[in-house]
């Protein structure tokens, strides 16, 4: 039959590019068995270095998944969150034909055959994929540190893309254990499963599979001495810490609090990653991966990408050869902005309804208003717009499209230990976010909830400001169960929906190229594409 996953082959031309090391053929271009390629990589590790290098170039791969369509919203997983993100209640943006993203604004990503879902699909299991390659390659049960460190590499890469996937077609982990979730493909299965095709495993069989190979991992990570990013290059590459951190979030969704408070702790220890200060944050910031707070990066080379097809493109406001030029900016909620004490160093990290932010300086305000040639003719149109992102190097032009994008910053792993310890003990998690929030972020913040919920909730509220604009706002609501309530949060009138959280919007459909082709997934077995949103009158 066909081969199952479609999207799959691009794997060969991607994850390898530029990088092979001859494990594929032999002289004359014969095939060597799986068994050949082992014996290989165990007499000489470094043959394997290149597939393993090869993970993290494919979270900014350009044209990675869509190929040959060129689509200018395929470069990768920064590319999902921006579709994430677009999901959610905390990031209007304008419905223009420009913004490339507006699929997941207006909730018309909702089909099988939208490419925002094929996109999802393909990314994480392209990632899949090449990490079942490497593994297929090494013997699980060496004592070769390097092999360990690169065996490491492809389970935590491949748990990562696991986790993704369970998070965006299905709901969330309690409550939904026993519901169908994504194929479970490893070095294992992935032959027969190329033949006979893959069924949809349960919610519980994914987060096994997450957790197992997280464990595994987090295991020989340790064992080989990789506990730290060691520079700014190696935060692309998963350590002990970065592991732990994923575990952390797994946890979180899974509501075993002494767990996620466990491995949270272990990062705030070991990670070596303490958080941006007050004044760090007082201007336009993340975009270096070396920024003492990032444990885990992509890190942006010159050369990868440029022009319109990057992060910075769509996003950062102060990219003059980007999206913003044409009106395509990113702004945060106002609801949620208003909520935010003036005391708070995050408040400057939007303009104010009236355009002003006490984080521009004079360079930076020009791009937005009072100069010829600025986005604004007056402040008051920069109304919310982001500038908690700045250029690389704060230029404005040129090569200012090398922002390195983070995946993991230390701040989240302060509230993730806040919010579990206060799911088992109120006072001790108030303590840990108030001690996190006066430190870093507001010295007159004082949270004074008991209910352990009650506290949750705030700290959902302080994960919305924190992270935003960093892809992690559409899990949280789906973790937390809350619903996508965009009124009165400065939407135009055509995407304020209120989406409650069971509805089958909230999930992405497995994509039509993959039921027709995976005779274990039928139509039939789909999520369900749920009705158009019906817009709600302000």
């Amino acid at each position: 039959m066909k081969t199952t996953y479609k999207f799959l082959p691009v794997v060969a031309a991607l994850a390898f590019l530029g990088s092979c090391n001859d494990l594929d053929t032999e002289p004359m271009g014969s095939v060597v068995t799986s068994t050949q390629k082992e014996n290989v990589v165990a007499n000489d590790p470094s043959m394997a270095e290149a597939s393993v290098n090869a993970l993290p170039m494919m979270t900014k791969q350009y044209c990675g998944v869509l190929g040959n369509t060129k689509v200018q919203s395929d470069f990768g997983w920064p590319a999902s969150m921006l579709f994430l993100d677009s999901r959610t209640a905390d990031m209007p943006s304008t419905t223009s034909t420009y913004n490339w993203f507006g699929d997941g604004l207006d909730y018309s990503d909702k089909t099988n055959n939208n490419y925002s879902t094929r996109f999802m699909w393909g990314t994480n299991y392209n990632m899949i994929f090449a990490c079942n390659s490497i593994l297929k390659t090494m013997d699980p049960e060496t004592t070769n540190p390097t092999l360990q460190y690169f065996m490491a590499q492809a389970l935590g890469y491949r748990a990562w893309a696991y986790f993704n996937l369970a998070q965006m077609y299905q709901f969330t982990y309690v409550g939904n254990q026993d519901k169908p979730c994504v194929p479970i493909i490893t070095e294992v299965n992935s032959d027969k499963v190329a033949v006979d095709g893959a069924a949809r495993a349960t919610v519980q069989e994914v987060y096994d599979q997450i957790l197992s190979d997280l464990n595994k991992a987090v295991d020989l990570l340790k064992s080989t001495g990789h506990i730290a990013p060691a520079d700014r290059l190696g935060k692309q590459y998963i350590t002990a810490s970065t592991a732990a951190g994923i575990r952390a979030r797994v946890y979180l969704v899974m509501n075993e609090w002494e767990k996620a408070a466990t491995d949270a702790q272990y990062v705030i220890d070991n990670s070596q990653c303490t958080p941006y200060s007050i004044a760090e944050v007082s201007k336009p910031s993340f975009w270096d991966a070396s920024d003492h707070s990032w444990l885990f990066a992509i890190d942006i080379e010159s050369g990868e990408v440029g022009n319109l097809h990057c992060w910075p493109g769509h996003f950062v406001t102060f990219y003059t050869g980007g999206y913003a030029q044409v009106g395509v900016y990113r702004k945060i909620n106002t609801a949620l902005f208003e909520s935010i004490p003036a005391t708070d160093v995050r408040k400057g990290w939007w303009c104010d309804a009236n355009g002003d932010s006490p984080n521009l300086d004079k360079a930076h305000a020009d791009i937005l208003y009072g100069t010829p040639g600025s986005y604004f003719e007056s402040k008051e149109e920069a109304a919310y717009i982001n500038v908690k992102f700045d250029t690389y190097q704060s230029m404005f032009s040129g090569v200012c499209y090398l922002n390195d994008i983070p995946l993991m910053r230390i701040e989240e792993m302060y509230l993730t230990l806040a919010e579990a310890q206060a799911m088992n003990n109120p006072t001790l998690g108030v303590a840990t976010l108030n001690n996190f929030m006066q430190t870093y972020r507001n010295p007159q913040y004082n949270c004074m909830l008991t209910s352990a919920t009650e506290i949750q909730d705030e700290i959902w509220k302080q994960r919305r400001i924190e992270l935003w604009g960093e892809g992690l706002s559409y899990f949280d609501l789906q973790r937390l169960k809350k619903p996508v309530d965009r009124v009165g949060g400065g939407f135009e009138p055509a995407v304020v929906f209120n989406i409650p959280a069971d509805s089958p919007l909230r999930l992405y459909l497995i994509p039509l190229g993959e039921t027709q082709t995976n005779p274990l997934i039928p139509a039939s077995a789909n999520n369900e594409e749920g009705p158009i949103p019906t817009p709600i009158a302000e």
